[in-house]
């Protein structure tokens, strides 16, 4: 029995060519259609969900957090005149 020796084959890197622009904050390199900057994480140009959704800065835990604040002290304020005022 003779086995035969094979040449080893050179396979290629695998790479995929994406073209680069720089950031205009923070100057790193980003793809060409990217809407948000993956080391600052800057909002750029283009974003298509920023037109869909406007009141979407607003869903937020602190918006949240100063609304029921806000109520509580209203609530507060309503209490006091109503049982504590003095006519």
């Amino acid at each position: 029995m003779l086995i035969k020796r094979s040449e080893p084959q050179i396979i290629p890197p695998m790479s995929v060519a994406v073209e680069t622009a720089r950031c205009p904050f923070c100057r790193e390199k980003i793809a060409v259609g990217a809407t948000r900057c993956k080391h600052c994480h800057a909002e750029l140009g283009g974003s298509s969900r920023k037109q869909k959704n406007p009141l979407k800065k607003l869903d937020t835990f602190r918006t949240g957090f100063l609304s029921g604040i806000l109520f509580t002290l209203v609530l507060s304020v309503l209490i006091y005149f109503q049982f504590f005022a003095t006519k």
